[in-house]
């Protein structure tokens, strides 16, 4: 929970006490909405510290802090005890940029990872996901790639338009083939040709082959 910071003559009177140098235990008793203050109560008094770079983890009210002082300044140095939430959010003071770096980076959740953001990059050169079930949600989706695999025992796609357009494409299909539509237009501008064990056209209606010239054989 984080509690916009207002600092009274009170509590400014009293803030005018400061610590000793070293290293103090007190608790949080609110927490500017940047993050980068905190009034903490130790013993009796009230005192503003700074959040340390270093506290990565962000302190929240009723929090156990350790504090150290020196030449008139506080800094909250980490976080000791949490004991009003179990959330807790990593982060630098001030909403700061951050970035981890690493030879090898596990990010590991027992129910759930979540990541919101604006913008999401992804830069690899593999790439892998591993999933029993995976759903893809957007208005607009966009695959570019030299080159693309995919590999499913089931696939199935559901669209209200589908395109598709390659310069070359090849269709290999071992077992059925089945297509159920209302209306099938088929425009080919240079040489059609279909070869078949056995082949069997029925229309309940009309068969009109349209040509200079008709050749059955």
């Amino acid at each position: 929970m984080t509690m916009t910071f207002r600092a009274t003559n009170d509590v400014l009177a009293i803030s005018e006490r400061l610590l000793e140098p070293g290293h103090h235990t007190a608790r949080v008793a609110s927490v500017s909405d940047d993050g980068t203050l905190v009034e903490v109560e130790d013993a009796g008094a009230r005192h503003t510290a700074r959040v340390a770079v270093g506290c990565l983890v962000r302190p929240i009210q009723q929090d156990v802090v350790l504090l150290f002082s020196e030449a008139e300044q506080t800094f909250v140095v980490t976080v000791l005890e949490r004991t009003a939430s179990s959330w807790g959010m990593v982060g630098l003071p001030g909403d700061r940029k951050m970035s981890i770096e690493g030879e090898i980076i596990t990010i590991a959740a027992r129910q759930r990872i979540s990541l919101r953001a604006d913008s999401i990059d992804l830069q690899a050169k593999l790439f892998a996901v591993l999933a029993n079930k995976s759903t893809w949600i957007g208005k607009l989706y966009t695959l570019i790639a030299d080159r693309f695999r995919c590999s499913a025992r089931i696939q199935e796609s559901s669209a209200d338009s589908l395109t598709v357009k390659a310069v070359e494409r090849i269709a290999v299909i071992e077992r059925i083939d089945s297509l159920q539509t209302e209306t099938q237009a088929i425009k080919v501008t240079g040489i059609a040709s279909e070869m078949a064990h056995s082949k069997v056209i029925a229309v309940s209606e009309d068969l009109r082959l349209d040509g200079k010239r008709v050749t059955v054989a």
